[in-house]
């Protein structure tokens, strides 16, 4: 059985990277809105239960029929929460599965794209939306990284995203760990990693020594050949 080695916390995800294997799952906060769903669904069942001979029949659908439909979806989310995953990229299978989401239990597969199929990894700017604010801006700048597996075809798929503050401290630590995420995709696929962000001078340079070659005798295609150097948009 793989073990888990480290994970990599992502907007809203998280990248577990296990030894051939690596999954994208949703963060463990995820598990308490579906555990509240669960909990008023079996609160109204239990009303139903206690006040059946007190209430009349009106009300007491009017109990059972959210419970009825908050249940099995409450569920399916926690199930979803707990043990389904949105990417799966597998060493062994040799590829990298996009799955549904809730109403699939996180289990369906949407998207397949076998590892000769991939062309590159990269880290691309993400546009965060924009509104005209009504009141007061807001406390922070936000700056966000998409982490995108880029097929043979040009077609894209993203597969998780960082956001930071922008400020220098945080620009670093947010572009870091969306950088450890691609590197480590990079690593199984065997494909390099390709930087189109916009990143200020401290942060290339922090990516150009990651990406430095290694020493000689390393085979092609292994891990710390994995990224290239980072390129400007």
């Amino acid at each position: 059985m793989s073990v888990e080695t480290r994970r990599i916390a992502l907007d809203r995800r998280v990248c577990v990277v296990r030894e051939g294997r690596i999954d994208i799952r949703p963060e463990r906060g995820a598990i308490l809105g579906p555990l509240l769903g669960l909990s008023l669904s079996v609160a109204l069942f239990v009303a139903v239960a206690m006040f059946s001979n007190d209430l009349p029949v009106g009300a007491l659908a009017a109990m059972l029929l959210p419970g009825l439909v908050l249940g099995p979806f409450s569920a399916m989310a926690f199930v979803h929460s707990v043990l389904g995953a949105y990417v799966i990229i597998d060493g062994r299978k040799q590829s990298a599965t996009f799955q549904q989401g809730v109403l699939g239990l996180g289990l369906g597969t949407v998207e397949l794209a076998p590892f000769w199929k991939i062309d590159r990894l990269e880290v691309q700017d993400l546009q965060l939306g924009e509104v005209t604010p009504k009141g007061p801006p807001p406390p922070l700048d936000l700056r966000a990284w998409d982490i995108v597996l880029v097929k043979t075809s040009g077609k894209q798929h993203s597969i998780g995203q960082v956001v930071a503050a922008n400020a220098p401290a945080l620009l670093d630590e947010g572009f870091g760990r969306a950088l450890d995420a691609a590197e480590a995709m990079s690593a199984l696929v065997g494909k390099p990693v390709v930087i189109t962000a916009a990143v200020e001078e401290r942060l290339e340079e922090a990516a150009a020594e990651r990406a430095e070659p290694p020493a000689e005798g390393v085979a092609e295609g292994a891990p710390g050949q994995a990224a290239e150097g980072p390129q400007r948009a």
